[in-house]
C-alpha cells in the first residue's frame, strides 16, 4: 500500500496514464469525504526570449506605458494621465503575443485559479504568470527619436570596423500558447512595421533634397534621412528583420551592453552667440564639419576629440538618482551652421553621457559643455539617437 498521495501521483505520472489520473482528480473533487481538500493541476510553457532591434521616428511615443498624476500637487488622490500616444512595448509585445505566440495563457494567474477554488480572485498584488515582458538596452526620452545611422556615420563605422544598429531589445514571453517559428516571427515584423515586406524601411522624408524644415514656431526641425527607421508604422515604431529566439543569457547581457557601448546622436541647437560661418563654429568647438566625419584626421583646426567631460547628476533626474560627479567621453563631434544663431551637431559618446546637459551645461554642472565652449547661452531643441555600436 502506498504511504502517501504524493507517491501515488508520482507513480501515475511516470506510468504516463493521464486518463486514470484525470478520473481520480474528478472523483476526489466530487467526494464529500474530502470537502476540506482541493486539488489543482497546472501545465505551463517555460519562458523563452525573442531578440531584435527597434527604431522610433516620433517624439510622442514612450518606451513603456507612461502615466503621471493629473494634479502634480496631489499625487495620492488624483487619477493618472497618460503621456504620449502609445509605447514601444505595446507596439511590439501585442503583435508578438497574438500573432507570434498564438496568445498568452492566463490560466495560471493567481486571480484565475483562486476564483476557481472559491478563494476570491482579482486581488491586489495577485501573481500574474502569463505575460510578455519588454526589456531594452537602455532607453531614450519620449521626445528623442531612435533612428539608424546616416550615411556619413555608416562610412566612418566601416573605416573603424564598428557595426552600428538600432536599439537592441529582448521580449521575455511566459506561458505562451505556442513557440513561434520563423514564419510566425516574420508575420510579427510585418505587423509591427505595417508593411507587406519583412525588410522594409521608411522612405526618405527630405523635401527637394533638404534635410531641415521649420516648425510652426519657425524653429529648424530635422527630417529623417533615407532608410533611418524600419517600416511604415504611423505610430513610428519599427523592428528589424529577422527577429529570433535567443537564450536567456541574451536578456542578462542587455544591461552590460548599455554600460559599455558607444552611442551616436544628432541634435539641433540654439545659442545667443552670433555665428558668422561654419569655420567659426567648428573653430570654437574644435570639431569636424558635419557630413565629413569619416575624414577627421584632415580637419583644420586640429580635432580635439575624444574629449573628457565631468557631469554631475542632472537636475532633471536628481530626484531619483544619487548625486555624484561622473567622467564621460565625447568620442567624436561634428557641427554645421544653420543660420546666425542655429546649428546642428552630430556626436558619439561613451555610455551614460547626458547629451542634453552636455549642450546647455546644466547650470554649470557639466564641464566642459557646448555652452562653455561657445561662450554664451546655448540650448537644445531636438535630439535624435542615431544608433549604438556593438
Amino acid at each position: 500500500q502506498r504511504s502517501t498521495v504524493s507517491e501515488w501521483l508520482a507513480e501515475e505520472v511516470s506510468n504516463g496514464d493521464p486518463t486514470q489520473l484525470a478520473t481520480w482528480f474528478r472523483t476526489l473533487n466530487e467526494s464529500k469525504a474530502v470537502s476540506l481538500c482541493s486539488t489543482h493541476a497546472a501545465t505551463w510553457r517555460l519562458p523563452f526570449c525573442i531578440r531584435g532591434t527597434y527604431t522610433k521616428s516620433r517624439r510622442d511615443v514612450s518606451q513603456t506605458p507612461f502615466f503621471v498624476p493629473s494634479n502634480q500637487e496631489d499625487h495620492l488622490s488624483q487619477k493618472m494621465v497618460r503621456k504620449g500616444i502609445s509605447s514601444i512595448e505595446e507596439e511590439i509585445c501585442t503583435p508578438l503575443s497574438l500573432l507570434g505566440c498564438g496568445g498568452i495563457s492566463n490560466q495560471n494567474n493567481e486571480n484565475v485559479w483562486s476564483t476557481a477554488f472559491g478563494e476570491g480572485g482579482d486581488k491586489a498584488g495577485a501573481t500574474v504568470y502569463g505575460m510578455c515582458k519588454f526589456h531594452a538596452s537602455g532607453r531614450e526620452d519620449m521626445d528623442v527619436r531612435m533612428l539608424l545611422p546616416p550615411p556619413s556615420v555608416v562610412k566612418l563605422a566601416e573605416k573603424t570596423n564598428i557595426k552600428i544598429t538600432a536599439r537592441p531589445f529582448v521580449c521575455e514571453v511566459f506561458d505562451a500558447h505556442r513557440l513561434p517559428c520563423k514564419i510566425d516571427l516574420d508575420r510579427v515584423v510585418k505587423a509591427v512595421n505595417c508593411s507587406d515586406s519583412i525588410d522594409d524601411k521608411t522612405p526618405p522624408t527630405k523635401v527637394n533634397g533638404k534635410d531641415l524644415e521649420k516648425d510652426k514656431n519657425g524653429w529648424p526641425r530635422t527630417l529623417a534621412e533615407p532608410n533611418q527607421n524600419y517600416g511604415r508604422n504611423p505610430i513610428g515604431v519599427g523592428v528589424s528583420y529577422p527577429l529570433g529566439i535567443v537564450p536567456s543569457s541574451s536578456f542578462s547581457g542587455l544591461q552590460s551592453e548599455t554600460e559599455e557601448k558607444v552611442k551616436f546622436y544628432a541634435c539641433v541647437c540654439w545659442t545667443d552667440v552670433f555665428i558668422a560661418s561654419d569655420d567659426e563654429l567648428i573653430g570654437k568647438l574644435g570639431c569636424a564639419k558635419l557630413g565629413s566625419e569619416e575624414d577627421i584626421n584632415n580637419q583644420s583646426p586640429p580635432y580635439k576629440y575624444p574629449l573628457e567631460i565631468h557631469q554631475s547628476t542632472p537636475l532633471r533626474v536628481l530626484h531619483r538618482r544619487s548625486s555624484d560627479v561622473r567622467s564621460r567621453f565625447i568620442m567624436g563631434l561634428s557641427a554645421k551652421r544653420i543660420d546666425d544663431h542655429w546649428f546642428r551637431l552630430r556626436l558619439s559618446t561613451s555610455a551614460g553621457t547626458y547629451v542634453k546637459e552636455f549642450v546647455h551645461g546644466d547650470c554649470g554642472r557639466t564641464l566642459p559643455s557646448i555652452q562653455s565652449m561657445l561662450g554664451g547661452r546655448t540650448d537644445i531643441t531636438e535630439l535624435d539617437c542615431e544608433g549604438m555600436a556593438i
